[in-house]
């Protein structure tokens, strides 16, 4: 799946998981299933062989908010992302990511 086909304007990160036995990195968020009749759903953003996850954010109260990503390709096959949010930014390099039901 690519990044641009999920859509993460106004997700709310509930918690982030390192899975460090699947080498994976969860975002549970909020995510907005029907955004015209403020429908959020619980899913899980799953983003594979994750390097340099950095969380750039001051003090907030609740949870952040997702407003806007940017995503570069790089020659080695991964892609740089970098998710704005109501508290900062958060950057991440990964090579594959998924939009998944929350368990």
């Amino acid at each position: 799946m690519n990044i641009q086909e999920i859509h993460i304007h106004d997700s709310v990160i509930l918690r982030v998981i390192e899975d460090t036995e699947n080498d994976v990195l969860l975002f549970e968020v909020d995510y907005p299933e029907d955004w015209d009749s403020n429908i959020f759903v619980k899913k899980v953003l799953k983003f594979t062989d994750v390097l340099n996850y950095q969380v750039c954010e001051g003090p907030f109260l609740g949870s952040p908010t997702m407003l806007s990503y940017s995503a570069q390709s790089e020659a080695s096959g991964r892609t740089a992302l970098k998710i704005e949010t109501t508290a900062g930014y958060r950057e991440l390099s990964y090579t594959e990511v998924e939009l998944c039901s929350a368990t």
